[in-house]
């Protein structure tokens, strides 16, 4: 068997005429379009790099962004000061907080002063509550609830494959709080029957050769065999470890491919779709601050 390959690139260039047709209808609504503020605080050359491109494509889908730059020696209290003023602010519409943030930042509570309103990361404990609280993507909607970028990027290339998600076993390899732990939930609320895996599990081999569904977000090279992968599985590997032609992610690509239905290559699976369903949640968002201003 060969593995079709989820593309995250082919999905989210699927996704942007959509998106962009709802940011011209928040224009043409409230008179301006959709606003992203984005904090920068130092010039960390990767971040600096991710940056452009999600500048480039705010543009491509007619939602605008500003940066706010703060140098590297900014303390804390000018960081939060800076978070209470876009708070404030109802041009903005979406705050995004560039990571990482320099070491002597305490980022979990620089990251709990984005106003929840306008957490379009969906990090905050407020966003973390209303989706948990949900049992099916419809209540994560109607509740506000934002799902974080790269759960969601993973959702969206689940989706992609067509499958019948209700009562396959998935198994999600990393319980970090924004990739692992909630890609777990949303394939609950697909109605999968979810085992969570993590640095203290015994024989992760083994779970993860029982699963129909594999979801890899555990940050280490190649710790997914090949050979652990159940015939005709989905795997969605969220790792990316090195550079250039040396990139690859938590899955042995090469041998996983030749057991997968499906499987998401690195690069090119779940990080090209990551600033599109950011960019969604942006025009979410100001939706929904757009209804509020005009009592709808």
């Amino acid at each position: 068997m060969s593995a079709k390959l989820l593309k995250g690139k082919k999905v989210a260039e699927r996704l942007k005429p959509d998106i962009k047709l709802r940011a011209a209808a928040v224009s043409e609504n409230r008179g301006s379009p959709p606003l992203l503020a984005v904090i920068a605080v130092g010039k960390d050359a990767a971040s600096q790099t991710y940056l452009r491109a999600k500048l480039q494509v705010c543009e491509e889908v007619s939602v605008e962004a500003t940066v706010e730059s703060l140098p590297e020696t900014a303390s804390e209290s000018e960081v939060l000061a800076l978070l209470r003023k876009l708070a404030s602010d109802p041009t903005v519409d979406g705050i995004l907080l560039e990571q990482p943030l320099p070491p002597r930042l305490d980022a979990r509570r620089v990251v709990e002063a984005i106003c929840p309103d306008k957490d379009v990361e969906g990090v905050t404990t407020a966003n973390f509550g209303r989706f948990y609280a949900a049992k099916t993507l419809a209540d994560m909607r109607a509740s506000g609830a934002l799902i974080p970028c790269t759960a969601d990027s993973i959702l969206q290339l689940l989706l992609e494959t067509g499958a019948d998600v209700a009562g396959l076993d998935a198994v999600v390899v990393g319980r970090s709080n924004i990739v692992g732990r909630p890609t777990a939930h949303l394939l609950s609320c697909l109605n999968a029957t979810v085992t969570l895996c993590h640095s203290r599990t015994h024989d992760l081999a083994g779970h993860v050769r029982r699963a129909d569904i594999v979801a890899a977000a555990v940050g280490e090279p190649r710790l997914i065999q090949g050979d652990w992968i159940k015939p005709g599985a989905i795997v969605l590997d969220a790792g990316i470890h090195g550079s250039g032609k040396e990139m690859h992610g938590d899955v042995d690509f090469e041998a996983a491919s030749r057991a997968a239905a499906f499987i998401t290559p690195v690069p090119g699976g779940v990080g090209p779709l990551t600033v599109v369903c950011l960019l969604d949640h942006v025009v979410f968002s100001a939706e929904r601050r757009t209804r509020q201003s005009l009592g709808a």
